[in-house]
């Protein structure tokens, strides 16, 4: 990986959501900085993917569920999901992107067998 300048870090003082706002600054400030690091299939060393990759990807999940942002912000879902860790934040940061409110205080005791099986 290329050396890069050392990353611009967001405000802390409440002036920039924290989803996706820090998703956003850093894909403007330090689009090509590494958000996430894999051991690389391909080749010895690792393969990255950059704030502006995540970005792009949220921003494609939240069409995907609400296209046109149709319908009312702020209504409260809930996320079941099994997927790998970058899947799981790129669908997170995605439907919060679209407007939503994603509930995740879900007990998987509480949910219906018809949800997560026998």
């Amino acid at each position: 990986m290329a050396s890069l300048p050392p990353p611009q870090l967001p405000p802390l003082d409440g002036s920039i959501p924290v989803l996706p706002g820090f998703l956003d600054f850093h894909a403007a400030n330090n689009p090509n900085h590494p958000w996430a690091l894999f051991p690389s299939v391909l080749e010895k060393g690792t393969q990255a993917i950059s704030f502006s990759d995540l970005a792009a990807a949220t921003h494609r999940i939240a069409h995907a569920v609400r296209p046109d942002r149709e319908g009312v912000n702020g209504e409260v879902i809930a996320l079941i999901i099994h997927c790998d860790t970058v899947l799981y934040v790129a669908t997170l940061i995605g439907i919060v992107r679209a407007g939503f409110v994603v509930s995740l205080a879900l007990r998987t005791k509480r949910l219906p067998r018809s949800i997560y099986g026998s």
